[in-house]
């Protein structure tokens, strides 16, 4: 009897929502992607940024894992400090589907 593989197991990257959104911190403005504490660590976590990169030209992106015991974050710059000041109050937070191309920021707004 053959063996068949799982949906999604034939090379293709899962397919990938996540929720974020733009804080300011320190007087920085910085995106925050909400994402599973498994992608919150070297290599996964560098590759989802790139993907992200897109999505927040120009902004230093901040990968946080919600619900968790401790406060979980992954970026390419030091976290810690920043983790204790996050403010959420005020953050438009929208949905951010990778398999999606990101939206055009330089079509004209009419």
């Amino acid at each position: 009897m053959p063996r068949h593989r799982a949906r999604g197991a034939q090379g293709k990257r899962p397919h990938l929502k996540l929720s974020g959104g733009i804080v300011t911190v320190r007087g920085i403005r910085l995106a925050l992607v909400f994402a599973a504490p498994g992608l919150l660590r070297p290599g996964v976590g560098d590759a989802l940024l790139a993907r992200l990169g897109p999505w927040f030209p120009r902004l230093p992106i901040m990968l946080v894992a919600p619900g968790t015991r401790q406060l979980m974050a992954y970026a390419q710059f030091d976290t810690r400090a920043l983790l204790a000041e996050l403010d959420l109050i005020g953050m438009v937070e929208y949905m951010i589907d990778l398999d999606q191309p990101p939206p055009d920021t330089t079509a004209p707004p009419f």
